[in-house]
């Protein structure tokens, strides 16, 4: 196995996806990583809201990314000393695996939200698609079962 130099964590904000970061700090930190935190806003709004409501698409996603920034920097200080953040436009997944190759990022760790089989069939699950495309092993991090 090749050095790990890099480690991708992302985040939707959730819970769920707070899982993933202890386990993404301990890895780089074990590994002398360099940790970048990422979380990606997606670039759609419903047809509706852009048909009917007067708002500039642009400028709601600069503000969506200036809170998103916010966050992370919020969040950043909990998970080590030298945190890059990154904020992205776009579909989730897709922009996951462009920073891990743009960044070459050694290994992803995601949370997973496990939802349930028709969810999962219907709409899919973006870590299944980061998973299928990334250029780098994915550490997946199960939510936790209430048995």
């Amino acid at each position: 196995m090749s050095r790990i130099k890099t480690v991708l964590v992302t985040t939707d904000f959730s819970d769920t996806s707070f899982r993933a970061f202890g386990l993404a700090a301990e890895t780089a930190e074990k590994f002398g990583a360099k940790l970048i935190l990422a979380h990606i806003e997606e670039d759609r709004l419903p047809p509706l809201v852009l048909e009917y409501a007067d708002v500039d698409l642009a400028e709601i996603l600069r503000c969506q990314e200036e809170r998103a920034r916010k966050k992370l920097e919020e969040i950043a200080p909990d998970l080590g000393a030298d945190v890059q953040l990154e904020v992205a436009n776009g579909t989730p997944h897709v922009e996951i695996v462009r920073l891990a190759e743009e960044l070459q990022v050694d290994l992803i760790v995601m949370a997973t939200h496990g939802r349930g089989v028709i969810s999962h069939a219907i709409l899919g699950s973006t870590t299944e698609r980061v998973l299928r495309h990334a250029p780098c092993p994915v550490l997946i991090v199960r939510e936790s079962r209430q048995d």
